[in-house]
């Protein structure tokens, strides 16, 4: 009995070690973490201000908690006013399906700068935007092409057209099961699949020329990014 008591009580101090070591760890983080937010609240409002998003405020709210979790000792929050005058919101409540793209596209953006990362997939991130705005997603999208692999999935014309490969993406149903196929473009099945995108199912000449006009202008837009990047 003696012995199994003496046990308890040195797994008890170890245990009581190991959590002032892990509390200790955690404040240091949330230090880190306190400076980190104030560097990442500038970039993205950069960033949001590239992609016309110039007059929101983003903020990271980090409080602090009471128990240890995964995270150290915090509980991290971003939050988003999109328009002057609104209120100050969590973004998972307050922005629109555009806004929440432009917001995820310059994150990400961040992000993968931060970590050097040599590849970063886009899935949809241009969804519930058009015209000017899809364009200035475009061009962010390809500046980071620059210094990483950019894998982009994208139904916005504007999008496409300023990959430097493409790859159309197609399922089949064969035999009671679903098959991805993944085919390779070359220049004159690119202008059929963006005339698609421009039009609907038909292409006809007028929609292929929009897609070669779109090209051309796409390839004017990289070549002044290229230049700005030198």
């Amino acid at each position: 009995m003696q012995g199994s008591a003496a046990e308890d009580s040195d797994l008890a101090d170890r245990l009581e070690a190991s959590k002032q070591s892990l509390v200790k760890m955690a404040k240091s983080i949330s230090t880190k973490r306190q400076a980190v937010a104030t560097q990442l609240k500038d970039g993205v409002q950069q960033q949001l201000a590239d992609l016309f998003m110039e007059k929101a405020v983003f903020e990271v709210h980090i409080e602090p908690t009471t128990e240890l979790n995964r995270n150290g000792m915090d509980s991290v929050e971003f939050f988003i006013q999109t328009n002057p005058g609104e209120k100050l919101l969590p973004l998972v409540k307050s922005a629109s399906g555009g806004e929440l793209s432009r917001i995820m596209l310059a994150l990400k953006t961040i992000f993968a700068k931060a970590v050097g990362v040599t590849s970063i997939i886009f899935d949809e991130v241009d969804t519930g935007v058009s015209g000017r705005v899809a364009q200035a997603i475009a061009n962010k999208i390809y500046t980071i092409s620059a210094k990483s692999q950019v894998l982009c999935i994208t139904h916005l014309p504007q999008v496409a057209a300023m990959s430097d490969q493409h790859y159309f993406i197609s399922k089949q149903v064969t035999g009671n099961r679903t098959m991805t196929h993944l085919q390779e473009l070359d220049e004159d099945d690119s202008i059929n699949e963006l005339s698609r995108m421009l039009a609907g199912t038909e292409v006809t000449k007028i929609t292929r020329e929009h897609a070669e006009e779109l090209l051309k202008l796409a390839s004017h837009e990289k070549a002044v990014i290229r230049a700005a990047l030198k």
